[in-house]
């Protein structure tokens, strides 16, 4: 391992994607990674920065969601051909960002989902439809488990995948993970069956290719989630 790597492993930050983002950061600056170079595998990453591959491919979701990074075709994640001080500020400027509201979060949460879904009905491929049905089996096995918040996020990752929108995608990369540590930390939504039903409905809206049914049941599914994170807004203000 670098001497690099080695001294980003006492850095200290509060979210493992930050931490993943800072490091890259510190690779640019320090000229070990230039414009154009091309990132290490994500394998490689986790391995050297000390986290899960998880954390390492929401990093780079959010690196290439604000333009840091692009993925080539059969060439991986290459650093985008910016200068070296454009490169700092803008990965800066993506650590720097506030620390959105539940509220907000939900909210957007909520309009990206209803569409992604509505996409995904109308351009689901069979490969799409297999992880959605192996991803909804597994919330269906998992749904009373502590693992239930990683395979309900697995199943709506698959519907914004299949959806075939890059950018719908990426935006629900970034704010799902931070509402889904919120549903954690907080224990907001405890293991319900009635959830395993609700994704069994919504995969078969998808599967008859019906986008208006799809996108009110993903409505309906987000909505108790949406009306919790208003009164909570309501009681802070």
């Amino acid at each position: 391992m670098s001497e690099t790597f080695v001294r980003f492993k006492n850095q200290t930050l509060d979210k493992p994607t930050d931490v993943v983002i800072s490091k890259v950061k510190e690779l640019i600056n320090s000229g070990v990674l230039k414009p154009g170079d091309r990132l290490p595998a994500e394998r490689k990453m986790a391995m050297d920065f000390g986290f899960g591959r998880t954390q390492v491919r929401e990093a780079l979701h959010k690196l290439e969601f604000y333009g840091i990074i692009k993925t080539l075709p059969q060439s991986g994640s290459v650093i985008n051909g910016l200068d070296i001080n454009t490169l700092d500020g803008l990965i800066s400027d993506v650590l720097n960002l506030q620390d959105y509201d539940f509220y907000s979060l939900v909210e957007t949460r909520f309009v990206l989902e209803v569409n992604a879904i509505r996409l995904c009905a109308k351009r689901w491929t069979e490969q799409d439809m297999q992880t959605l049905e192996k991803t909804c089996e597994n919330f269906a096995q998992y749904y009373d488990t502590p693992d239930r918040v990683s395979h309900d996020f697995a199943f709506h990752r698959a519907i914004a995948e299949a959806c075939h929108n890059p950018v719908f995608k990426a935006m629900l990369m970034i704010v799902i993970p931070d509402i889904m540590t919120i549903y954690q930390r907080d224990r907001i939504c405890p293991p319900d069956i009635a959830v395993v039903e609700e994704h069994t409905n919504m995969l078969n809206a998808i599967k008859m290719r019906d986008g208006e049914l799809a996108a009110k049941l993903m409505g309906e599914h987000l909505q108790g989630v949406v009306n919790f994170a208003k009164s909570r807004l309501i009681k802070k203000n």
